[in-house]
C-alpha cells in the first residue's frame, strides 16, 4: 500500500473492535484470513463500503474447528464497530448500546 493511501485510511478508515476473542480462532475480511493471538483487538484502516467478516471457532484442544460464521458490515468513514465473543454461543455478539458509548470513547486501539 503505498503511503498516501494509508494515511488516507489512517485518517478516515473505520475500526472493527473485536472483543475476548479467543487466541487460534480463524478470523477474515474479505480476502485476508488470520490466526488470531493473545493480543487480537480487532482491525484497523477499513475502507469504507461492504466487507464480509467471517471467522471459525477452534477447540479447547485447538485440533478442530467449527463451521464458519459471518456476517456483512456496511461501515461509514471513521466508524468503530464493537462485537464481543460470547463464550456460551460461540459467536461474535453486538454489546448493549450503553457498553458500546464506552468502547466508543476507548477506541484507539
Amino acid at each position: 500500500m503505498d503511503p498516501d493511501k494509508a494515511l488516507e485510511l489512517v485518517k478516515h478508515g473505520a475500526s472493527l473492535l473485536l472483543l475476548d476473542v479467543p487466541p487460534s480462532t480463524s478470523f477474515g475480511m474479505d480476502t485476508q484470513v488470520f490466526a488470531v493471538g493473545s493480543n487480537f483487538k480487532g482491525v484497523k484502516m477499513i475502507p469504507p463500503g461492504p466487507h464480509f467478516v467471517y471467522y471459525n471457532a477452534v477447540s479447547r484442544h485447538g485440533n478442530e474447528f467449527s463451521p464458519t460464521t459471518g456476517f456483512f458490515i456496511f461501515p461509514a468513514p471513521s466508524e468503530v464497530i464493537v462485537r464481543q465473543w460470547d463464550p456460551q454461543k460461540e459467536r461474535l455478539v453486538k454489546l448493549a448500546d450503553s457498553s458500546e458509548v464506552r468502547i466508543q470513547e476507548l477506541s484507539s486501539f
